[in-house]
């Protein structure tokens, strides 16, 4: 492994680069990918492209030209503008887990997540200074109507928080609520076609299938100039080749085909290449997250999405570990390590993903964050200030001497010196002393202080309304059966 001028590992050589983008070339040729929405294969066929039936077999230079319209990096705003975020260059958007249908904390046990679960997370993601994005999704609000909870899930996000967020989505008609609602909240469809106020994430149905949930669903967020993740979701010895080198090629054929449907859709919408590569157990067919392969997945998708200039999407701090012992914490830093080392510039799953993604833990909630606050801190790198470089205090102290209590020690140490407040250095005696806690059980009152210490940002009774009329002529459209 060799890292590249901006400090970001590299896991292909400039020639496997080239090898692996022509097997993708290929593949989208010659096999081609299904795509199981009609109007777009009726575009696709007027752009000169080879459609028989759902299966679109893509001319190389028309997927390239399609692809070379995403720009480079954009900015998504929040309700609150102050808290935009930007996507390319390697600027490491975090994001909470989502997804799970259950959550758990030491106090009240693994559970189906509810409403109440999904606001207290949306809250401890808003309090948490180093995750800047919101997830809609958080945890499955299984107590409300799968129907229509989504208008929910994402008013609750967009009330409780005005960090930016990422929609609900999954069909075309949870991504159109989700534009209008931000529409709603960020002042109106124009201003947000003009400055993107969400993310959409759509995954690939692998191997080599966009279906028409999900194609609708990135046409929807195109059309409204809001951002797209196009991530191909593989598991390498399942739904992609066993080998990485394959699973790359497919995944690269994949992810453009999606970019270039959201470019077909608007030209220079912004999209970000997205990659979310594991591995299976081949003992269970289970997925094997933070294994070599997601962690060499991750590297080589940061450098791919370099080759094509879009922003990355991949990473987190995945595991497949069941509890919060020592497989969850080496998979999820295996992971860590990975996303901050490949560059990425939006990071799902970063904080609380447990049991494969089944559960988001609100104890590995707080101790991701933690180890996020970590990385921040080591990616700043090391300043030679002639304050930071100690000349004075060395010669003060002189051979023998001891700094712990020294003058520049103690004016500086609460700056320069990362100290946990979960993670301590002590004596056993005292740790004994102290009740012999471990670090889950310090996690608790770690999450407890998140919600604590959130400050509800408030919103306008006007906008607040009209987030509410939306909501409930919608439930009440979802419920008669006119969608």
């Amino acid at each position: 492994m060799i890292f590249d001028s901006g400090g970001r590992a590299q896991v292909l050589t400039e020639e496997q680069l080239d090898v692996v983008h022509e097997r993708a070339c290929d593949i989208l040729e010659k096999i081609g990918t299904d795509v199981r929405h009609e109007s777009t294969l009726r575009r696709l066929r007027s752009e000169g492209q080879r459609v028989d039936g759902s299966r679109v077999r893509w001319d190389r230079a028309f997927v390239e030209e399609l692809v070379a319209k995403a720009p480079a990096s954009f900015s998504v705003r929040g309700r609150n503008p102050e808290r935009s975020v930007t996507l390319g260059g390697g600027s490491l958007v975090l994001t909470p887990a989502g997804g799970a249908p259950f959550c758990s904390d030491l106090e009240r046990g693994r559970r189906d997540g509810s409403m109440a679960d999904y606001l207290e997370l949306v809250k401890m993601t808003h309090a948490s200074a180093v995750l800047t994005c919101q997830q809609s999704g958080v945890v499955e609000a299984t107590d409300l109507d799968d129907r229509h909870r989504h208008l929910y899930m994402d008013y609750g996000v967009i009330r409780f928080s005005d960090k930016p967020f990422i929609c609900y989505g999954g069909t075309g008609e949870r991504a159109a609520d989700g534009v209008a609602l931000a529409a709603i909240a960020c002042g109106g469809r124009e201003a947000i076609e003009e400055s993107p106020a969400l993310i959409g994430i759509v995954n690939s149905n692998s191997p080599l299938v966009w279906d028409g949930a999900m194609v609708e669903a990135m046409t929807v967020w195109a059309a409204a100039n809001q951002a797209v993740a196009v991530t191909p979701f593989l598991l390498v010895g399942a739904t992609a080749p066993v080998s990485l080198a394959g699973g790359l090629a497919q995944q690269i054929a994949e992810a453009l085909s999606g970019i270039a449907i959201v470019q077909l859709t608007r030209p220079g919408a912004p999209c970000m290449f997205g990659s979310f590569l594991s591995a299976v157990d081949m003992r269970s067919g289970g997925p094997a997250f933070g294994m070599p392969e997601g962690v060499l997945g991750t590297l080589a998708g940061g450098q791919i999405a370099r080759r094509y200039n879009v922003p990355y999407r991949g990473g987190g701090g995945l595991c497949s570990g069941m509890a919060l012992d020592a497989q969850a914490a080496s998979e999820s830093l295996n992971m860590l390590w990975a996303t901050f080392l490949s560059g990425c510039d939006l990071v799902l799953h970063a904080a609380g993903w447990l049991e494969a993604g089944l559960t988001t833990s609100y104890e590995k909630f707080a101790m991701d964050i933690e180890v996020l606050r970590m990385f921040a801190t080591m990616r700043q790198g090391i300043s030679c200030s002639e304050e930071e470089l100690a000349y004075d205090a060395i010669a003060a102290e002189g051979p023998g001497g001891m700094f712990l209590g020294s003058a520049h020690t103690l004016e500086h140490f609460r700056d320069w010196v990362f100290m946990s407040p979960l993670f301590r250095s002590q004596a056993y005696p005292n740790w004994v002393k102290q009740g012999s806690r471990r670090a889950d059980e310090t996690a608790t009152a770690e999450w407890k202080h998140l919600l604590d210490t959130y400050e509800d940002p408030g919103i306008d009774d006007a906008v607040d309304a009209e987030l509410q009329e939306y909501v409930e002529r919608r439930r009440q459209k979802i419920e008669a059966g006119d969608t």
